[in-house]
């Protein structure tokens, strides 16, 4: 199932394919604005975030961004979202 799928058919008709760009928007901008960027490459991470009026939660992996000039920087990746409004999500 793709992620635009999970989130819509799990998020109880709040994202729909209408906002679900402004929702992707939002999530990618809080998780990347959240993220430790220092965290070592492999770094198992679980968030907790408020997009929209829903409560999401999952984990990423923090990987290497792939830029030499920082060879220790990392961004979230693998990204999965377990539940939505504590309700997991398949």
């Amino acid at each position: 199932m793709s992620w635009d799928n999970l989130v819509i058919e799990n998020s109880y008709g709040a994202i729909t394919e209408k906002n679900i760009d402004k929702f992707n928007v939002e999530f990618w901008a809080k998780l990347n604005g959240d993220h430790d960027s220092d965290l070592p490459d492999g770094e198992y991470v679980e968030f907790k975030v408020e997009i929209m009026g829903l409560e999401l939660m999952g984990h990423y992996i923090a990987s290497w961004i792939g830029d030499n000039d920082y060879p220790n920087e990392t961004e979230p990746s693998e990204i999965e979202l377990d539940y939505i409004d504590n309700v997991l999500v398949s």
